[in-house]
């Protein structure tokens, strides 16, 4: 995965969760079905460096960004799917992988 790609999933991923209010929600789901064949640990920190990016964006706001909070939740929660997948053997587990996990065993983020 080149840097290049990275950033355009980071700005994907700053989109989609700055667009509405519950943005969050898809944008795992999102993320694993525009790029399949990207690891899932490289999703978890494109989740970390949007929600980080978008956080500095209204560090001085006086609340937390609701937002934000929620794009580190799924972040974390994703890394217990990836955590799940090593457990069956499947050590780097791609967004194609996670799709068919949720699709066989935790539709978490399917419906969330």
């Amino acid at each position: 995965m080149s840097l290049q790609q990275i950033d355009t999933m980071i700005d994907f991923a700053i989109a989609q969760v700055s667009d509405t209010p519950d943005g969050y929600r898809a944008v795992v789901r999102e993320l694993a079905d525009r790029w399949p064949d990207v690891t899932g640990a490289q999703i978890v920190f494109v989740l970390v460096s949007s929600a980080h990016a978008i956080e500095r964006v209204f560090e001085t706001a006086p609340e937390p960004r609701t937002e934000v909070q929620q794009t580190f939740r799924v972040a974390a929660l994703l890394a217990s799917d990836l955590f799940a997948l090593q457990k069956r053997g499947n050590f780097a587990p791609s967004g194609r992988d996670l799709t068919a996990y949720w699709r066989e065993s935790d539709p978490f983020f399917l419906n969330l």
